[in-house]
């Protein structure tokens, strides 16, 4: 990934804004201090150096004296940070040379830094950043990890991703940055378990955008979803289910519930998204529905490799599999199983077998809501028959009066949406259908599927199956 100018410069202001005054942590008065902290930090954390080093730093004040102490003597007071044995002659080994070839001071140059027994490159530039202020990129293992998640190096050679950080940023913030990179590591970016969903610099991260696995483990991280919903409903119960801070992308008609998403960035119509706008949104999953979006938006999602998963809602069988396939795929098991039992309990018991319904969507042509339709699949899990299949169609065929006339139907429901029956309607049908019982029910509760089904079958119940 190729980091923009304006990409680097949103790094580090974000970086700026999180950690102003990003020190470094190791207790230390000087730079031989530093050095002596430093090299014991290898392998173990700050706060272990800190609680070690005053002992130390009280048997040993200065170079002169450590270089005269006995390894056994060392080893006992350093023995908490790990590696003891090799840390104790190195300090002494150190110490020996600072002595011997730069008069007992911690010397203030690179080539004879990295020259000091147990101190190479990293510690180096720790030194002469921290105790002498001079420009440096110390490369750790949490700013190497952080270069590579960031994009900003794929190198896992710490000396390469030193040069490739100096070469992308101003020398004059060098040391700033990489306390700030450090400290970022240590609070959000963790080795295995980073907390992409909290980070402040997500919206900046290839591997937390989820466009790249991540290069630490080589494993795509457990952040939460960037979702591009372009089903109402859908996006609907995704606010149900607590996932409102996941949508980063919704059409025009996704407009439930109205308060959390005034804020979500609209993508165009259901048949007709702009991809320029979904892909401006950097989803990494976008959800569709078979019959309510177009085939070409989802082949066109394909071919930019933008994870798209196509839900198929027409019947109680495929309802409980899409809550299945939304739980699993967003990690929302719990919620998924709750509005599955929701599901179950809303047709439990006594169910109406005789009932012949017809469901208009449409007038002129009439068109109806046949039994593979979502509409359809609410009738039959109630035990109802839906009428108006024909060869053509059995999912929303067109129909003349006449045809109309033949099905006798016994209940016929008119739907507000997608057609705005109303009263006048209501009449023509009456007049036309004598002996039938003809309603009008709410649009969005009859045909919102999965964030309103358990709602409709009940209210279909209550009112007509009962």
């Amino acid at each position: 990934m190729t980091r923009t100018s304006e990409d680097l410069k949103s790094i580090q202001k974000r970086l700026g804004s999180l950690y102003p005054e990003a020190i470094c942590m190791l207790d230390h008065r000087n730079a031989y201090e530093l050095t002596v902290a430093t090299i014991l930090s290898a392998q173990c954390t700050d706060a272990r150096v800190n609680n070690t080093t005053p002992l130390l730093f009280r048997m040993y004040p200065n170079p002169k004296d450590l270089s005269l102490a006995k390894v056994k003597d060392i080893e006992r007071v350093i023995k908490p940070t790990g590696f003891y044995k090799n840390k104790s002659k190195f300090l002494i080994a150190m110490a020996k040379q600072v002595v011997q070839y730069h008069q007992g001071s911690i010397p203030t140059q690179i080539e004879d830094l990295i020259q000091l027994p147990g101190v190479g490159k990293k510690t180096a530039n720790v030194i002469l950043s921290v105790a002498f202020g001079v420009p440096a990129m110390a490369v750790d293992t949490h700013v190497g990890r952080l270069a590579r998640r960031l994009g900003l190096s794929n190198s896992m050679n710490p000396n390469q991703v030193e040069k490739d950080l100096c070469e992308l940023f101003d020398r004059r913030t060098w040391s700033l940055l990489h306390h700030q990179l450090i400290t970022h590591g240590r609070s959000t970016c963790k080795a295995q378990s980073p907390l992409c969903h909290s980070c402040k610099l997500r919206a900046l991260c290839p591997t937390g955008l989820r466009e790249k696995k991540d290069p630490h483990t080589g494993h795509w991280v457990k952040s939460r979803e960037r979702i591009v919903s372009l089903v109402p409903s859908i996006t609907e119960l995704l606010c149900n289910w607590g996932m409102v801070t996941s949508l980063v992308g919704r059409t025009n008609y996704c407009i439930h519930p109205s308060s959390d998403l005034q804020k979500i960035p609209k993508v165009g119509g259901t048949k007709n998204p702009r991809l320029k706008n979904i892909l401006a949104a950097k989803p990494t999953l976008v959800i569709l529905e078979r019959s309510e979006n177009t085939l070409k938006i989802s082949q066109e999602l394909k071919a930019e490799k933008i994870p798209t998963l196509t839900l198929d809602v027409t019947n109680f069988r495929s309802w409980i599999q899409s809550y299945q396939l939304l739980g699993s795929r967003l990690n929302q098991e719990p919620r998924s199983k709750k509005s599955i039992s929701e599901l179950r309990k809303s047709i439990r018991g006594h169910r109406h077998k005789n009932l012949k319904v017809l469901i208009l969507i449409w007038k002129s042509p009439w068109i109806a809501a046949g039994s593979q339709s979502y509409c359809g699949g609410l009738i039959q899990a109630l035990g109802g028959r839906v009428l108006g299949d024909t060869k053509k169609s059995t999912g929303y065929p067109r129909l003349n009066s006449a045809e109309l006339v033949k099905l006798k139907p016994n209940l016929i429901l008119l739907p507000t949406e997608p057609y705005p029956f109303n009263d006048k309607h209501l009449k023509e049908l009456q007049r036309l259908f004598p002996d039938s019982d003809v309603n009008i029910m709410d649009g969005e509760l009859a045909t919102w599927y999965l964030s309103r089904t358990s709602s409709a079958l009940r209210y279909l119940r209550r009112h007509y199956f009962d």
